[in-house]
């Protein structure tokens, strides 16, 4: 599993909108095409926009929040708040 490979594909989210439009209309299939490096539970967190997971994979929080900006997997900026507080316990 790879914090590297998280961090990037938040990074490459507000760098290139095709990945954007293709993580918003398709999910899985945008996340094989990328190719990024990640584990299946990373994958699956990913999906299910479960950021609290993520960010105890190791992923920086700053990163996550862009998924939340652009409304992917199903995240908005009230629920990345929610999960994310949720996570620190």
């Amino acid at each position: 599993m790879s914090r590297y490979a998280l961090d990037k594909l938040c990074y490459r989210v507000v760098r290139e909108p095709a990945l954007r439009e293709a993580l918003a209309s398709d999910p899985e299939a945008a996340l094989l095409a990328a190719r990024p490096p990640l584990s299946d539970e990373q994958i699956g967190a990913l999906l299910a926009g479960d950021v609290g997971a993520l960010s105890r994979m190791g992923a920086d929080h700053f990163l996550l929040h862009q998924l939340a900006r652009f409304g992917l997997f199903g995240l908005d900026f009230g629920s990345y708040a929610e999960r994310i507080r949720a996570a620190r316990g």
